[in-house]
Order: structure tokens, then C-alpha cells, then sequence
């Protein structure tokens, strides 16, 4: 059974994330500009203004969504620390700029007139591209700051929950219970969320993919699944044998791995593992330097270029589903997210 907490959380993001995509669109806008790049220079800081404010919006409810949650599961648990979510906003899930992950729609839409597309469908294109950003950053602001709640609290994990209409992959992933240091697993787009859970309660809340594929009607069981794959369903095939429940999963921490976008994000070794890192937010005002600095991770170093002084940290910042990856252990996680500003 989903909490009552769970259905109004959810349905409180979904009306925050149409309202930020009902925007989006506006400044889109339907006709394509002459000059695509010009277009992104004259609307990139609105673009921006509009995901950093989703992001608080999203994020900033996490902690009280899950005490209500644990409370009305009648496992009440208080947290050992106090999450700021802050640290989470104005940088892409993946550690990126958000300048550079908004211009990927632009990118998005000059491929589809390289390959031939008329100007207004390619333009099309791009909108598609910037839902899918926007959509994705709002979502990954709610999970990741209510995963630094769910860490904050001892002896709590998550159990994954669907958020319909959702796909074939997510379905076969959704109700398992997952501790608390475990990267949630989303494809682009994806708007599936936490549930907050002691392990001894997980099975409360477990849903089989199959009582969700039951629960779609055959069109819709044909578009998830595919139309051969419902059908062998139907016919008795398991559904995990049939959906590849990891392709085309990651966290947003193993989306970075492969590639570097343009903007600050790269694989860097941190306590001999290969993680993904940020410089965004380590410079004398931003959120992690202050946190850093306290710890003796930041110092005052000259620019090379024109001799004057900055102050900026001597180290990386990760990403907390990073931090998760190396943390030997909760206390150990906490430290981490402490020292790079996710928790006070």
C-alpha cells in the first residue's frame, strides 16, 4: 500500500515539473530562430532562472517528505544530521554547468538539420531535448535531496516506486527495498521516486511488475513493452526474462562515466577509485567551498593567465551518488557529505 504521504509528495513534483516544462515550452517558443546560437545567448540566463528555481522547489521539501513517510509507516526515525539541499542547485545531476546541459538542446536540434530535417521539425527536435533536461534535473533535485534525507536517518533505505505511466525497465526495478547508499537507477527522463522505508517494513510497500503489467490495458502494455514482448508476457513468458531491466540504466554519477561533456565535469581518482567529480560550487562563494574550506581542503592560488590572486579548493567536488560509491561505510558517507557541503 503507498503512503498517503508518498501519493501527496508526488503529486505536489508532477504539478511543480508540468508548471517548469508549461514554461520551458513558452520560451522555446514554435517558430525556430535564424540564428540558433544567437537564440540560446538571448534566453540561456531565463533557461537557467527557470531550472535553478525547479531544483529548489523540488528539493526543498525532501526532508519533511520523508518523516512524514516513516512516520506514517509507523517507523518514525530522526535524523543524526541536517541535510541542505542547497548544495544540490544550480549544477546538472551529472556535474555539469547547466548551461552546458541546457545547449544540448540546441545541439539536439543543429544534428537534426545536419541529417536533413527540415528547420521546424528540427527545431521540434530540440524542444524534445530541453523537456527531457528540465525534467530530468527536477526529478534527480527531489531523489538525490531525498536520498541525503534517507542517509541522514540510520537503519533506513528506499523502496523504488513507479510513477505511471512508466517503462518496461523501471517496472521490473520498481518495489525492491535498497539500502540507503544504493544510486538510484533511471534512465533520461525517468520519474520514478523513493519511498522511505526500514528494511523490516520494505515488504509493506513492495509492488510486483507483474500487478503493474496486469494493471495496463493492452495498448499501453504493447507501447512499454513492446508489442512481441506483451504478447509473449501475456502468453506466460517471465517478465524479467523478457525486459533487460539495466539497459539504458544508470545513476547520474555512471552517465557521466563514458564521456565528458563541455562544462567542468570529469572522471577523477579519488581514494583510488575512478569517480565523477565537479569544479562547480569550489571557488571562494560557492556552496562547497565554505564547507571545504573548514576542513582545509581550499586554497588561495594564483591565475596564471593575468597574475591575480583567487581563492578556490584544492580538490574536486563529488556528487553525492559519488560519495555513496567510496564511503566505506555510513559514518564514513556522512563525513563526505559533510565536508562537501550536501549536509550541516
Amino acid at each position: 500500500m503507498l503512503p498517503e504521504a508518498s501519493a501527496a509528495y508526488y503529486h505536489d513534483q508532477r504539478r511543480l515539473t508540468m508548471e517548469a516544462l508549461a514554461v520551458a515550452v513558452d520560451i522555446w517558443g514554435t517558430r525556430p530562430p535564424r540564428d540558433f546560437d544567437a537564440w540560446f545567448d538571448a534566453n540561456i540566463d531565463m533557461l537557467i532562472e527557470l531550472m535553478i528555481i525547479g531544483q529548489r522547489r523540488a528539493a526543498e521539501t525532501a526532508d519533511e517528505y520523508v518523516s512524514d513517510v516513516l512516520d506514517e509507516l509507523g517507523t518514525p526515525v530522526d535524523p543524526d544530521v541536517t541535510p541542505d539541499p542547497e548544495g544540490l542547485i544550480g549544477v546538472a545531476s551529472d556535474g555539469r554547468e547547466l548551461d552546458s546541459l541546457v545547449y544540448g538542446a540546441v545541439i539536439a536540434a543543429k544534428g537534426r538539420i545536419a541529417a536533413g530535417v527540415g528547420v521546424a521539425q528540427a527545431w521540434d527536435s530540440g524542444l524534445s531535448a530541453l523537456v527531457r533536461r528540465v525534467q530530468t534535473q527536477l526529478a534527480d533535485a527531489a531523489r538525490v535531496s531525498t536520498g541525503l534525507s534517507i542517509a541522514a536517518r540510520p537503519g533506513v533505505g528506499y523502496v523504488r516506486m513507479l510513477n505511471p505511466p512508466s517503462c518496461s525497465r523501471c517496472a521490473l526495478l520498481a518495489g525492491r527495498f535498497y539500502r540507503w547508499k544504493t544510486g538510484f537507477r533511471r534512465h533520461p527522463g525517468c520519474d520514478c521516486r523513493h519511498i522511505p522505508a526500514r528494511e523490516s517494513r520494505a515488504d509493506d510497500l513492495t509492488t510486483e511488475p507483474s500487478a503493474y503489467f496486469d494493471s495496463l490495458s493492452t495498448e499501453q502494455q504493447d507501447k512499454l513493452f513492446t508489442k512481441a514482448g506483451a504478447e509473449a508476457i501475456r502468453n506466460g513468458a517471465d517478465i524479467g526474462q523478457v525486459v533487460n531491466a539495466r539497459r539504458g540504466m544508470s545513476t547520474a554519477q555512471e552517465n557521466a562515466a563514458g564521456w565528458i561533456p563541455k562544462g567542468r565535469l570529469s572522471r577523477t581518482e579519488v581514494y583510488g577509485q575512478q569517480i565523477a567529480t565537479t569544479t562547480d560550487g569550489i571557488t571562494r562563494r560557492g556552496a562547497a567551498y565554505r564547507a571545504m574550506s573548514q576542513a582545509g581542503y581550499a586554497r588561495r592560488q594564483t591565475d596564471v593567465r593575468n597574475g591575480r590572486r583567487y581563492f578556490q579548493a584544492r580538490a574536486p567536488r563529488l556528487m553525492p551518488e559519488g560519495i555513496y560509491e567510496i564511503a566505506e561505510d555510513r559514518p564514513d558517507a556522512l563525513r563526505l557529505l559533510r565536508l562537501y557541503g550536501y549536509i550541516t
